[in-house]
């Protein structure tokens, strides 16, 4: 038994000695008090002295270090009103007390102008105290002279920035109550001459006409001369010659108050734009996975072109999008008279992701996803990547590989090769294809793009008529070409702007030309305050070549749902077998107008009217047009909202539910 017991004690030994060791630390750990602390709660002393204190705690309470706090937490309390205020430090061991002597609070109780021939006394006074002249009294703001001495240096920028170059702002009249917690300030100006803007010339090796070289200064040079203005149109001039090849260019100013006549005050920019330098080439470092001609070949084209940072920023941008490094910095550094070399250094990212993600569609129910990706593949800089989904629908998977620079030209290569098994309302399809799309950006705002499609499908159902399917078993074979014009500030998540595209295919079936497709779309967003109005209209038409019914019934327009018309369920408007089964349409339309308003910072209201129809009609028709009104939840993510909408058919028919509630993500339209 006695070794027994040794024997845990012995065990329990070191954990003991660390609990008695831990004890000790935090008794010794340094603390401060404050005392005599009356009108300021302690809490707000400590966040005054936090990183004093937490030095002291962290490092041990010394003279010094106690000396540095009071220092501090006295300023605190003369910035607060107390300008008599004092404290005093004793050290108690580890512990700090501060003695605090407060005295009274001085608040200001008013401000006066005079001498202010040409400015108003409201506008003055919002930049001296920052608070309407009217509201001082009330607004309970601490006299402090520092502040009071700031205030006017504010007044006096404001009027130096207004062309009263010479103006003099005073503080001399400031009178306090007779306890000392009241003051009363009057701010004496002399305002002198305004000055403007004289004649602006130019001297020097400009290579650019008057009128070009004004265009360059940013700011139409007339109205209030303001020194600051002409350091920024001399910078914006140089940035205006380099932007242009001049590489090296130079801009100086000068603006002689003394040599003004009747206030308007001559400016000369002497300009020394130099050669127009041409790219040289790139010196790269930091590469390891990436092929080291990656980058050679991203800025071939502005190879031996001339230099303009406009087109090394874009390339800059296009370098980030990839993923591919963690920090990357390009430095133009003259090479030469007239040369410029781009200096490249990266750090790489990692190149290789494995993902999972879970959600739930009101249509698909609980989604999996599983997401494998290389974003270097084969060493080129181009991704590839492979995704799983499952859903309560069935099983989807893809392989999609994107190539930026297709051929190394201005094109992007999207192919991808996809398989699936899918259980819709009524019937169930499976097959497997590839898709190519060729895509070019003509503008910043402006994509073309082109595709081809060629894949096998099988179509079966225990619901629905065979006869209302169309095709079961067909290759099809579809090209087709797309434009887009895109003027939102956000792709993902918009606020302003709209968006247009339309588009124009061609179905085969097993070798035949069985249809074309034609569709649309608008959305316009704009904000007001913290809210946002949506609005969009979007439309299909399959054209067939023989009869409607032979389009495949996976490749007919479907609506109603979280992204049309949100009275339906996902895919109820429009035609339905005699079991209520939905078959499809030739031509559908919608819809939408929404306004999204906040409730908290990341959770939103959302009130919508949607409209639209399906037809099974060849020829387009804007009969039985549906409504939908309703209101929804949003919780709003960087990359677009989490939606709950509910939308009430306030035209119920027989058979059809007063409303549908939809679960999605992102925005509807």
């Amino acid at each position: 038994m006695m070794r027994t017991t040794f024997s845990h004690t012995t065990r329990f030994l070191p954990l003991v000695c660390l609990t008695w060791l831990a004890a000790l630390t935090l008794a010794a750990r340094a603390d401060a008090v404050f005392s005599g602390a009356r009108d300021i709660p302690e809490a707000k002393l400590r966040e005054a002295v936090g990183d004093q204190l937490q030095e002291i705690e962290s490092k041990g309470a010394t003279p010094a270090r106690a000396d540095d706090a009071a220092f501090f937490l006295a300023s605190f309390y003369h910035k607060q009103g107390y300008s008599r205020a004092t404290v005093e430090y004793e050290l108690r061991g580890s512990r700090v007390v501060f003695k605090i002597s407060e005295g009274h609070r001085a608040v200001l109780r008013s401000v006066s102008f005079t001498g202010n021939k040409n400015v108003d006394a409201g506008t003055i006074a919002k930049f001296f105290s920052g608070v309407a002249l009217a509201d001082i009294a009330k607004s309970d703001l601490p006299f402090h002279e520092a502040e009071v001495a700031a205030g006017a240096d504010r007044v006096r920028g404001y009027y130096v920035s207004e062309g009263w170059l010479d103006a003099v702002v005073e503080t001399t009249g400031t009178r306090l109550s007779g306890d000392g917690t009241a003051a009363d300030i009057v701010v004496r100006i002399g305002e002198g001459m305004r000055y403007q803007f004289g004649s602006v010339t130019f001297s020097g090796d400009s290579q650019y006409a008057p009128a070009e070289l004004i265009a360059g200064l940013g700011v139409n040079p007339e109205g209030p001369f303001n020194p600051a203005l002409t350091n920024v149109m001399q910078g914006a001039l140089r940035s205006w010659l380099r932007g242009r090849g001049h590489f090296a260019a130079e801009v100086s100013a000068v603006a002689d108050v003394t040599l003004a006549v009747s206030g308007k005050v001559p400016v000369l920019f002497d300009v020394r734009a130099g050669p127009k330098f041409r790219v040289s080439g790139i010196t790269q470092t930091g590469l390891d996975r990436v092929k080291p001609e990656f980058l050679v070949q991203r800025f071939k084209k502005i190879t031996g072109s001339e230099y303009r940072p406009a087109l090394v920023d874009e390339k800059y941008r296009e370098l980030l999008r990839t993923g591919l490094f963690r920090t990357l910095r390009i430095v133009p550094k003259k090479a030469g008279a007239d040369q410029v070399s781009i200096d490249i250094s990266v750090e790489e990212a990692k190149q290789k992701e494995l993902g999972f993600e879970i959600g739930f569609g009101s249509y698909d129910g609980f989604i999996a996803i599983l997401r494998a990706g290389d974003r270097n593949f084969l060493r080129t800089g181009r991704p590839l990547t492979v995704q799983l989904q499952s859903s309560q629908r069935g099983f989807e998977g893809e392989v999609l590989h994107v190539d930026p620079w297709f051929l190394e030209s201005d094109w992007t290569l999207r192919t991808r090769l996809f398989s699936q098994f899918r259980d819709e309302e009524g019937y169930s399809h499976n097959g497997a294809g590839v898709r190519l799309e060729a895509s070019k950006k003509l503008t910043s705002r402006r994509q073309v793009s082109a595709f081809s499609e060629f894949g096998f499908t099988t179509v079966s159902s225990a619901e629905i008529d065979p006869l209302l399917l169309g095709p079961l078993e067909y290759v099809l074979a579809a090209v087709g070409v797309t434009q887009t014009f895109d003027y939102r500030d956000d792709p993902l998540n918009p606020r302003r702007g709209f968006v247009f595209s339309n588009s124009l295919e061609l179905d085969a079936l097993d070798g035949q030309l069985a249809f074309g497709r034609l569709s649309a779309r608008y959305s316009y967003y704009r904000s007001i305050g913290k809210s946002l109005i949506a609005a969009g209209v979007r439309l299909g038409w399959n054209i067939p070549v023989g009869e409607a019914a032979d389009v495949p019934i996976d490749l007919r327009y479907f609506n109603g749902g979280g992204g049309t018309v949100r009275s339906f369920a996902e895919r109820d408007l429009g035609p339905k077998d005699a079991t209520g089964h939905p078959l499809g349409g030739s031509f559908y339309t919608v819809a939408n107008v929404e306004w999204d308003f906040p409730l908290t910072d990341a959770i939103g209201g959302a009130l919508f009217v949607d409209a639209g129809n399906l037809t099974s009609e060849a020829t387009p028709a804007l009969e039985d047009v549906r409504l939908g009104i309703g209101a929804g939840v949003r919780y709003n993510l960087p990359i677009g909202p989490m939606r709950l909408d509910f939308g009430y058919n306030p035209s119920r028919r027989e058979g059809e539910d007063i409303g549908a509630v939809h679960f999605s993500f992102g925005f509807a339209f």
